[in-house]
């Protein structure tokens, strides 16, 4: 789908089933995109940890694993950036030439990744919230999302009250990525939610639903090459 001037890739377990591997996602995004596209991934451990690449792009379809991290940022075309999720939330942020991905479970919530990234992209790039629109994926929904006190209190502490959001234990994630958008300072009408519920549907992947047998499902997103 498009975001601004990015292309975004919102993969399922239909394309993404188990066993998937790292190795098989140039594939899949190239084929998606119709182009061949170099990807970046990170080594995801639920941190506030965002990582810029800038310079010479790895030959398509080139696949790279970088450092530990949980948010891509990049300016230059042709390279994609991704991904993986099992009931956490994928965020796709695009504006001002620049483009930017983050994994956001409760911990990344809690810890503000959300608005790091975002500061992150005026900071190195000068693209502004308000210019910047955002796609926010599908993960787990309220409805199998209960949780300790503790985490709650975490996500209190980093985005206030969350009425709207945390009922009874339960906490709707993507509501709490939307509180997050909007505290960083994108409006309103720039932030676009996904519907879904991953332990819900038959066609993503859940750890919640299916424990360590649970797949990945991929999000990415790629500046075109002009």
């Amino acid at each position: 789908m498009p975001v601004a001037e990015a292309t975004a890739l919102f993969a399922d377990a239909r394309a993404c089933p188990v066993g998937f591997s790292f190795e098989d996602l140039p594939a899949l995004v190239s084929q998606a995109l119709g182009f061949e596209a170099s990807v970046l991934v990170p080594q995801q451990r639920h941190t506030d940890l965002v990582f810029t690449f800038s310079g010479r792009a790895p030959q398509p379809p080139q696949l790279s694993v970088v450092g530990v991290c949980d948010a891509l940022i990049t300016a230059e075309r042709g390279v994609a950036l991704a991904v993986q999720t099992a009931d956490c939330v994928p965020v796709v942020l695009a504006g001002g030439g620049v483009v930017g991905i983050v994994h956001a479970g409760w911990r990344g919530l809690a810890a503000g990744i959300l608005g790091k990234a975002v500061r992150q992209l005026y900071a190195q790039f000068g693209v502004v919230p308000a210019e910047l629109q955002a796609v926010v994926g599908v993960g787990v929904g309220p409805c199998h999302y209960a949780v300790g006190p503790e985490v709650v209190a975490a996500l209190r502490k980093r985005l206030g009250a969350l009425r709207q959001w945390v009922t009874d234990g339960r906490v709707h994630l993507q509501g709490c990525v939307h509180t997050a958008l909007l505290q960083a300072g994108l409006p309103p009408t720039s932030i676009r939610l996904l519907p879904g519920c991953t332990a819900c549907s038959p066609h993503h992947h859940s750890y919640r639903r299916d424990g360590t047998r649970a797949g990945r499902q991929w999000t990415a997103v790629v500046l075109p090459k002009p």
